[in-house]
């Protein structure tokens, strides 16, 4: 015989309301083990029934590089501090420091540890895939085109689901706008060269009409 019925006999109604208390609770747990917070993409706040720790966070965020253009492949990594930190759960994006809370470009993966989020846009935030405990977690992350050209990574990082911390911020790159190797750089000095003669040959042809004479 059904709970709702040995429970709710006289009052029906009472049966779907448990029903859906029931799923609801375990959406909320799992969806902190699987990492799958979506949720939290705006605020980077988990829903996890506590608040954000005030103290200095004990992880570390680092980057490959401190200037990047559109293409780049900046590699990022977060770490405890010390290092034999242990953390279970993070959010990580990209954001403007100064413009909005949008994350940017988009993220690779390169272990099993970690998986990519659509916050606005596909892959522009990175979480983990279950809360088993480690010490370090590093990404790729790909710059987009004609974004701000301050920018931090910004994370969420949880040593468990009571313990977290939130604005957690690894160093500020400098975005010099587009890729200038095959469009920029190496077509611009061709196309000077061939508007400017070098002083260098002006000075030979002279000498060999000179010498021919």
């Amino acid at each position: 015989m059904s709970l709702c019925y040995l429970n709710f006999k006289m009052t029906p109604p009472f049966c779907p309301i448990l029903v859906l208390l029931g799923l609801s609770f375990p959406l909320c747990i799992f969806a902190y083990g699987n990492g799958r917070v979506e949720a939290a993409c705006s605020n980077m706040e988990p829903q996890h029934g506590t608040t954000a720790q005030t103290s200095p966070a004990p992880y570390n965020i680092t980057v490959n590089q401190l200037t990047c253009k559109e293409g780049d492949r900046i590699t990022v990594t977060i770490t405890g501090n010390p290092s034999t930190t242990t953390f279970e759960g993070f959010l990580l994006q990209v954001r403007s420091t100064s413009q909005g809370d949008k994350p940017l470009g988009s993220f690779v993966i390169s272990n099993a540890d970690a998986q990519t989020l659509t916050c606005t846009t596909a892959s522009s935030a990175l979480s983990h895939t279950s809360d088993t405990k480690k010490t370090s977690i590093q990404a790729t992350w790909i710059v987009p085109r004609g974004i701000p050209s301050d920018i931090q990574m910004r994370a969420t990082i949880a040593a468990n689901k009571a313990t977290y911390w939130t604005n957690v911020r690894g160093p500020r790159l400098t975005y010099n706008g587009t890729n200038s190797g095959a469009n920029g750089g190496t077509n611009s000095g061709a196309n000077s060269g061939s508007r400017t003669m070098n002083p260098a040959i002006y000075c030979g042809l002279f000498l060999l009409f000179a010498l021919l004479k």
